[in-house]
């Protein structure tokens, strides 16, 4: 539809979001008794965080289809993916207490902050991998634009992630950043990701075709601090 200057018809967008609004709700219910039972939010532990990264998707597509109908297919494939996951760490994970330096509404707080900001960070490489699958210039144009429209939230709620994640570090651990490996990461994911703001000295990001790889390449570092932190490298906010 992109390559041939159409939009989504009205109908499939409507199925699109009715489905989405079901998938939303069914998750809603998957958290809420999880959150019910534990007596804490599903902030922890990867198969809570996983299915938190669909109900954001689900958020998202609920959201903003009206405005960009392509979120519908990019949300529904981020959230398969993410409940994919969640289903491969432990389909039946046992919920357990949290230990009380994990008991802060600021660490609430920052983990949901930094799951959106991931959640629109993976829309915005699935929107780079179409970008580049599209065939014409200005259908790469738009698909630019669009995901220069999701980045710009995405990278505010990544900072604002950090500095309360940093906060909550400071109460627990008595240090603002001690450079642990999801610290380091979350660094370089931010810096990485600023780059794509910077077009008039960085001109290379004006072509549209490098702007779509680089944010597809860049959401490599989304996958190191959240997967490769918590399951290889280690460090305080590894998953035991």
């Amino acid at each position: 539809w992109i390559s041939r200057g159409k939009s989504m018809p009205v109908w499939l967008q409507t199925t699109l979001a009715a489905l989405a609004a079901v998938l939303w709700a069914y998750l809603t219910v998957v958290l809420g008794l999880r959150w019910y039972v534990s007596g804490h939010e599903p902030f922890a532990g990867s198969y809570s965080v996983m299915l938190l990264m669909a109900w954001l998707s689900c958020v998202a597509m609920m959201c903003l289809y009206r405005r960009f109908p392509l979120i519908l297919p990019l949300g529904y494939i981020l959230a398969g993916f993410t409940m994919l996951v969640a289903s491969l760490s432990s389909a039946n994970p046992k919920i357990t207490h949290l230990m009380p330096v994990l008991q802060s509404p600021l660490l609430s707080i920052h983990v949901l902050s930094m799951m959106t900001s991931y959640t629109l960070f993976g829309i915005v490489a699935l929107n780079g991998i179409m970008g580049l699958a599209v065939r014409g210039n200005e259908a790469r144009e738009k698909l630019k634009d669009v995901s220069l429209l999701v980045l710009y939230p995405a990278v505010f709620i990544l900072v604002l992630g950090t500095i309360l994640g940093s906060v909550w570090a400071n109460i627990s651990w008595g240090s603002y950043w001690s450079w642990d490996p999801k610290e380091t990461w979350a660094l370089i994911t931010i810096l990485v990701y600023s780059l794509a703001f910077h077009q008039s000295f960085l001109k290379w990001f004006r072509n549209p075709v490098f702007f779509h790889i680089f944010t597809i390449i860049a959401f490599i570092c989304v996958l190191i601090t959240y997967f490769g932190v918590n399951l290889i490298f280690g460090g305080m906010h590894a998953y035991a």
